[in-house]
């Protein structure tokens, strides 16, 4: 399995657990085999089974070792498989350790096509026949067929694996795509668009102190610029709590005429992640845009609280508000609060009434939780 677009750690990942499929048969076909036998089994048969198990049950714990070397697997099992071939050639000739032999080497030669390649699988097949018709003369053709099973049933194994790691790398990559330009939409619509739109809006002050109104859209420019190429510029540090990015954001929305009173109870979301730190923040951010934008009133207040396995987090202003069933959802709240919300386990609950203001609940857990389908 090389190539193909596929990683090569994903390769290296994988392969080892590939060889649990022949161990995994070979044992199961050593349960057939004794039950055949049944009470009759002798002690040179349990001899026989227990040499097959044990070399069966330490590469199955090797495997599952976290930095497994699947490199001297190969030759292991090859050495197991000689000398059981030759241990019960000494035993005389018996249908169930034939049967043992037999499922023996077709593992050997799967382990080797799935560790090795097709060229190795075939190799150890013609050695694995002239060493057994060397002792049981007059079954090459039959083991020859058998073994010729195994390489093809072991490269149909890489094959399907291969493809169906490929599909799901196409899938993931696919889905990466789509999510990176649903999050370059919403970072657009959350800043830019969102600032651009707060220029647009008149107010009071602009045929008062026409100076002081360009003062404060310059101010305004300056400080998103800033903000924005010390994002592209600049690698955060360190991670900024719930607590310093709502005080940040009130500072932002005071720049933009918003005053924005951020109510924190104490000790309370101390150990958020910091994606739910962030989805919080944002969408935080995007109800107190619809506010500066929509409400009339230059005041909201930001209130954060612990529920039970999470943080509730509520913007509430007392400005014109809206009918919630009336009024078809927009970007903002579909994407940027609620879709935002969804993405990690949490809810939004827009709550407005026209004259009585609007309140946008937000919940979120503690810790990140992928929403499940």
């Amino acid at each position: 399995m090389r190539g193909g677009g596929i990683p090569p750690r994903l390769v290296r990942t994988t392969l080892p657990r590939l060889v649990l499929v022949p161990v995994v048969f070979r044992l199961a076909m050593l349960v057939q085999a004794l039950w055949a036998a049944g009470d009759g089994g002798s002690s040179t048969l349990w001899t026989i089974a227990a040499l097959h198990l044990v070399p069966n049950v330490a590469e199955a714990a090797w495997v599952f070792r976290a930095s497994a070397d699947t490199r001297p697997v190969p030759m292991a099992d090859a050495a197991s498989a000689l000398v059981l071939t030759l241990g019960a050639a000494l035993t005389g000739p018996d249908t169930a350790i034939l049967s043992i032999v037999w499922t023996q080497l077709m593992g050997t030669v799967m382990i080797w096509t799935l560790l090795r390649g097709a060229l190795a699988g075939a190799l150890v097949s013609v050695g694995a026949v002239v060493l057994h018709s060397t002792v049981y003369p007059g079954s090459s053709l039959g083991l020859f067929l058998t073994l010729g099973t195994a390489l093809v049933a072991s490269l149909a194994i890489v094959g399907l694996v291969g493809a169906s790691m490929r599909f799901a790398l196409g899938f993931g990559e696919q889905q990466g795509r789509a999510a990176e330009r649903e999050r370059h939409r919403r970072d657009v619509h959350d800043t830019v668009l969102q600032v651009m739109e707060s220029f647009a809006i008149p107010a009071p002050a602009d045929e008062l102190d026409p100076a002081a109104s360009l003062d404060r859209v310059r101010r305004t420019a300056r400080a998103q610029a800033m903000r924005i190429r010390i994002s592209l510029e600049h690698e955060q540090t360190g991670p900024l709590g719930l607590h310093q990015r709502l005080r940040l954001l009130a500072a932002e929305m005071a720049a933009e005429g918003l005053r924005a009173e951020v109510v924190i109870q104490d000790d309370c979301g101390p150990d958020l992640s910091e994606e739910v730190a962030v989805a919080l923040h944002d969408a935080a951010r995007e109800a107190l845009r619809n506010t500066l934008k929509h409400s009339g009133t230059r005041r909201a207040v930001v209130s954060v609280e612990e529920i039970d396995g999470g943080v509730s987090l509520t913007v509430r202003d007392h400005g014109a508000g809206f009918d919630v069933g009336d009024r078809r959802r927009g970007f903002g709240l579909e994407n940027s609060i609620i879709a935002r919300m969804a993405e990690i386990g949490g809810f939004a609950r827009i709550e407005s009434s026209p004259g009585l203001g609007t309140r946008v609940v937000l919940l979120a857990p503690s810790v990140l939780s992928l929403p499940v389908g």
